[in-house]
């Protein structure tokens, strides 16, 4: 009976350790969060405001003015095209389903374009691990940004995609994130990035913008070669901090509900515990009654 008493006292001791480190990690990742859900929220008007100017462009103006508009049209010439699609994750682990649900969302969108051509750029380790078992090639990988999120950080990645799309090596992108919905809710999302007129009306040409007449100072090219990169950056920088958003809380959710059962393993432990101590002590009487009944 010592030697039970001894394990549960053992276990209780590692499990009360194990709780101050999830709720240490909890604490850490709701200071996090709050930091990633007000630079997403203060950011989203000026997004929302791009993707407005977007649409009114795209819908005003010849989309065969600008490459970053309606694209190389690969279906225009008859062949299936190159697709890239930047797959956003965190770097670390202990975050609940964040990674599993992204993950899962770009596997559907990956079984989707059978017969494309298919290439990865990987922001954050857990997607870059997974991924790479598809064998599907992977030709950049980043860190995720959600330790020190800054639009300085995202530069590089908009830049790969934007000079893959312009080169033509990609005749479509698209960016995979988890969208921060609250705190409990967060939706893996797939958007296209490039060619800025959605798929959709690009496959059919019924359906195609049609452009008014819209002047440009000092001309169109001029203008949208400044405006439409600058544009996607801001796109794919809020993608990237709804990302980490979404990080942040699932971690702070997962911590919290492992803090939870901590508690609850502990106080079955303890329930076990002092029935064992208790067991104990009454055979110990029972012994030393018998013994002195043995005298007598």
């Amino acid at each position: 009976m010592a030697v039970a008493t001894r394990l549960i006292r053992r276990r209780i001791t590692s499990i009360r350790n194990t709780r101050k480190i999830t709720k240490a990690m909890e604490l850490v990742s709701a200071s996090k969060m709050r930091k990633c859900v007000q630079m997403a929220v203060s950011s989203r008007t000026y997004s929302d405001a791009s993707r407005a100017l977007v649409h009114e462009i795209m819908h005003r103006v010849d989309p065969t003015l600008h490459a970053l508009l309606a694209g190389h049209r690969p279906h225009a010439k008859g062949k299936k095209g190159s697709t890239i699609i930047a797959v956003c994750s965190s770097d670390r682990g202990m975050c609940g389903g964040f990674n599993a649900q992204g993950i899962k969302k770009v596997l559907e969108f990956m079984k989707g374009r059978d017969g494309e051509f298919l290439e990865i750029v990987s922001i954050g380790q857990r997607a870059e691990r997974v991924l790479r078992k598809t064998g599907t090639p992977i030709i950049a990988s980043f860190e995720a940004i959600s330790n020190a999120p800054s639009f300085a950080r995202t530069t590089p990645v908009s830049k790969l995609l934007t000079d893959a799309f312009v080169s033509g090596e990609a005749d479509r992108v698209f960016i995979a994130y988890m969208k921060f919905d609250g705190a409990m809710k967060q939706t893996p999302t797939v958007e296209q990035i490039f060619p800025i007129i959605p798929e959709a009306l690009l496959k059919d040409e019924k359906n195609a913008p049609q452009h008014d007449e819209l002047l440009f100072e000092p001309d169109p090219n001029a203008v949208l070669d400044r405006l439409l990169p600058k544009l996607v950056e801001t796109r794919i920088y809020q993608a990237l901090l709804e990302s980490s958003a979404s990080e942040h809380s699932a971690r702070m959710i997962a911590m919290r509900s492992a803090t939870d059962n901590a508690s609850s393993m502990l106080s079955d432990l303890t329930l076990m515990f002092n029935q064992a101590r208790q067991s104990a002590i009454t055979q110990e009487i029972s012994e030393i009654s018998a013994g002195k009944a043995a005298l007598e």
